[in-house]
C-alpha cells in the first residue's frame, strides 16, 4: 500500500501529548492504558517498546474525597463493583443507609431483559441506589469520560454490566463470581504507562511509519473534495466527531447527520510542580477522586504514581476539570489556577507558588456516548458501506487509546481482505 497520513496540527498524537522540560514528564492527555485491553500495549511491543512498559511505582492507593475527608477506595474495588464484600461493608464513603440500599441488588429482578439501551446512571440507581451512582460511578466512570453517568450509554461504555446481570441477576453476586482467584498482588493496578510518557508511543509509531515509506503531512487541513477526487482507493477518518462530520457533510450527508447527534464536551488538565517541602503530609500516594462538590474531579500525584516523572524532591500533580463541573471549567486561566491551588492547599496542605504550571484545554473534542450510541454507530457504518471511506477512533468506537487502535486495525484488515 502507498499511504499518506494528513494531520491538521503541527504534531502527531491528538490528545496523546507528552512534554518533557526541566526533567519533568508532563502528560497533557492520558498518562496510561489498561493492561487487560491488549491493543495499545501490543502495539508498543511491536514497536520495540516492551522494555519501556512500566507499572505504577508503588502499591495502588487511590482515595475518594467524601464528607471532607480522603477515604481509601475499598480493597478489590473494580471500576464500579467490589469483588469482596467486607471492604465494601466497612468503607466510610457510604453511609449505613447507602449500604443497605445497595444490598437490595441481591433480591431485585433483572432490569435489562428488554434489551433496550439505557444510561449507566439509571441502571445503577435501580440496582445499587443513588448513593453508589453519586459517590462511586460518577467519579470513577464519569471522571474517565468527562460526563455524568446519567448521560452515558450502558451498552457503549460498560456493556459488561448487561452481561453481569444476564449471567447472575445481581451485580454484587456477579462481582464476587468474576473476581480473580488465587493470591493477588496487594494494591495491584491495571494501569500501565511507558517510560518517558505515552508520547513515546506516538514518536515510535511515527518513526516506524516513516521508515516504512508512509508520507506524513503535518499542519494541513484536509478538504472535503478529497473524498470525491478518486486520488485514494481508501480513506480512513480518525480525527474525531467534529472533523469527520465536516468532511462527510457533502459526500455522505446521512452519516454526517448521525455523527452530529454525538454531543461533544470539554475538559481541562492543570499540571503543577512543587518542591517536596511545600507539600503537607496529606498527600495521597497516587491521588484522589471527588465525590463531593469541588473545583476538580480528581487529582493525580504523577511523581508518586509513575517512576521518573519528576526529579527527586519535586512533586508533580495533575488536576482534572471537566465541563460537567460548571463555570469553573470555562474560567480564565488565572481564576482556574487559583481555584486549583486553593483546593490543593485545603486537601493536601500545599503552600506557596508552584515552580511549573501548565493548563491544557481540550475544547469540544470529548465525545459523549449517550443512550443509543451503538445503534447510531451501526447506522453510520451502513451509510458508509458502499463508499471507500471509513471512520475509526473516538467518533464511533471508543475514547480510549486501545479502542482507537483496535478500530483502525479492524478496518485496515478488511481492506487487506478486499485486496487479497
Amino acid at each position: 500500500m502507498e499511504v499518506t497520513l494528513v494531520e491538521a496540527e503541527n504534531r502527531l498524537g491528538g490528545k496523546v501529548w507528552t512534554e518533557t522540560t526541566d526533567n519533568l514528564v508532563i502528560e497533557h492527555g492520558p498518562d496510561s492504558v489498561i493492561n487487560y485491553r491488549p491493543e495499545a500495549l501490543g502495539l508498543a511491543r511491536e514497536l520495540g517498546l516492551g522494555d519501556s512498559i512500566e507499572e505504577v511505582a508503588s502499591s495502588r492507593v487511590v482515595y475518594m474525597r467524601s464528607g471532607g475527608k480522603l477515604r481509601p477506595l475499598p480493597a478489590s474495588m473494580g471500576i464500579i463493583l467490589p469483588a469482596r464484600l467486607w471492604p465494601f461493608v466497612t468503607t466510610g464513603i457510604l453511609s449505613i443507609p447507602d449500604k443497605l440500599r445497595a444490598g437490595f441488588d441481591l433480591v431485585l429482578p433483572r432490569k435489562l431483559s428488554s434489551g433496550e439501551d439505557q444510561s449507566i446512571g439509571e441502571f445503577l440507581a435501580y440496582r445499587l441506589g443513588p448513593a453508589m451512582v453519586r459517590k462511586f460511578a460518577d467519579p470513577l466512570v464519569g471522571g474517565i469520560y468527562g460526563a455524568s453517568v446519567d448521560d452515558l450509554s450502558l451498552d457503549a461504555v460498560l456493556p459488561s454490566l448487561r452481561q453481569n446481570e444476564d449471567d447472575h441477576r445481581s451485580l454484587l453476586l456477579a462481582a464476587r463470581a468474576t473476581r480473580p482467584r488465587g493470591p493477588q498482588k496487594k494494591g495491584a493496578s491495571p494501569f500501565r504507562s511507558l517510560a518517558g510518557g505515552m508520547g513515546t508511543l506516538i514518536d515510535s509509531l511515527a518513526e516506524a511509519n516513516r521508515n516504512a515509506g508512509v508520507e506524513i503531512v503535518l499542519g494541513e487541513q484536509v478538504e472535503p473534495s478529497i473524498l470525491d477526487s478518486g486520488e485514494y482507493d481508501h480513506i480512513l477518518l480518525a480525527g474525531g466527531v467534529g472533523s469527520s462530520k465536516g468532511l462527510l457533510a457533502d459526500h455522505v450527508p446521512e452519516a454526517a447527520a448521525i455523527l452530529s447527534q454525538t454531543p461533544l464536551s470539554s475538559s481541562t488538565v492543570v499540571s503543577l510542580a512543587y518542591d517536596q517541602d511545600q507539600v503537607g503530609t496529606g498527600a495521597a500516594a497516587h491521588g484522589w477522586l471527588e465525590a463531593q462538590v469541588a473545583p476538580v474531579s480528581g487529582i493525580t500525584v504523577s511523581s508518586a504514581k509513575w517512576p521518573g516523572r519528576a526529579p527527586e524532591g519535586t512533586v508533580l500533580l495533575r488536576a482534572f476539570v471537566p465541563a460537567r463541573l460548571g463555570a469553573i471549567a470555562g474560567a480564565p486561566d488565572a481564576e482556574l489556577l487559583s481555584a486549583v491551588k486553593s483546593h490543593l492547599g485545603e486537601v493536601m496542605g500545599v503552600r506557596g507558588a508552584p515552580s511549573m504550571t501548565r493548563i491544557t484545554r481540550w475544547t469540544n473534542v470529548m465525545p459523549t456516548y449517550t443512550v443509543g450510541h451503538l445503534t447510531r454507530t451501526q447506522a453510520v457504518e451502513k451509510a458508509l458501506e458502499l463508499t471507500h471511506v471509513r471512520i475509526a477512533g473516538s467518533a464511533v468506537h471508543g475514547v480510549g487509546l486501545p479502542d482507537c487502535i483496535g478500530s483502525a486495525r479492524r478496518i485496515v484488515q478488511s481492506w487487506k481482505g478486499l485486496q487479497s
